[in-house]
């Protein structure tokens, strides 16, 4: 069994997603949760968290709408702005549907170039989610995962997601400063990370460039802090969806349990995000 902590649902009608651009034929269409559907039931992933593509009220709602008529989507992280002054009233207004579990924000909210206004209401907004019991996704580059970890170091309590393992560079196999900003977030017992984006960032299914990031995970944050993520319909300009499940299970160690690993594959999201599956 499988719970997908990362999925995404768009249309680009809908004018909200100012990086979505027709030149890529192949997202530049709609993705709803009736096209998934067919591959959750083949692989047995039980739920899902649908995840914000748009910085926008107005799009965290479309996915709670979705999620009325979807039971399959168990949880919905939206995207809201911390600096805004509205942020908290749109925080409450969301928060009454029982299916949000929070927002998502880029890395960049945390770098140190922000005024102290700035840098106060984003102490506020993630103070804000902690007291209402709800869930950070973070969408994060490695530069800027230590900045990160001084502002979750001083909320512990606050579940916190590392989005696409920290986005390390696959590729080229750079290990720093990912690592060293991996390790610090570590030690902040809320914080998590999702085993997700994999097959995009390695460009297709190669496992050998994804190990050695998954054996510093599960040294770091062990098998309790680790989520299965799939990164549709985004993975799909590297592979399908059962490539994606075939990738994450190719490279969880061989060394793990089997109850460590079904932990990985669902156990640990209804953990981190406030959602029943």
């Amino acid at each position: 069994m499988y719970v997908d902590s990362h999925v995404h649902f768009w249309q680009p009608s809908r004018m909200d997603y100012g990086w979505l651009k027709p030149e890529n034929e192949l997202l530049y269409k709609d993705y709803l949760p009736e096209q998934l559907l067919p591959e959750l039931g083949a692989f047995g992933v039980k739920g899902l968290i649908a995840v914000q593509a748009a910085v926008r009220m107005e799009e965290a709602a479309f996915l709670l709408e979705l999620a009325k008529s979807w039971p399959i989507i168990s949880g919905v992280s939206g995207g809201l702005d911390p600096f805004a002054d509205y942020f908290h009233d749109q925080l409450m207004s969301l928060k009454v549907n029982p299916r949000f579990t929070g927002i998502r924000l880029n890395g960049s909210a945390f770098r140190s170039v922000r005024t102290q206004a700035e840098q106060a209401k984003l102490r506020s907004a993630l103070t804000a989610l902690m007291q209402a019991g709800l869930t950070l996704d973070l969408l994060i580059q490695p530069d800027d995962l230590v900045e990160a970890a001084m502002y979750l170091e001083e909320l512990p309590l606050l579940k916190a997601v590392v989005n696409h393992l920290g986005c390390p560079n696959l590729r080229e196999q750079g290990m720093e400063p990912w690592r060293t900003g991996m390790e610090r977030l570590s030690r902040i017992p809320g914080v998590a990370v999702k085993l997700s984006g994999m097959i995009t960032m390695a460009g297709g299914s190669h496992p050998e460039r994804i190990r050695p990031y998954i054996e510093q995970l599960v040294q770091l944050f062990g098998c309790d802090r680790l989520l299965f993520g799939s990164d549709w319909p985004v993975a799909l300009q590297a592979g399908g969806y059962g490539d994606v499940i075939n990738l994450f299970e190719a490279v969880l160690p061989d060394e793990l349990a089997e109850k460590e690993k079904g932990m990985i594959r669902a156990g640990n999201a209804s953990r981190f995000y406030p959602i029943r599956t």
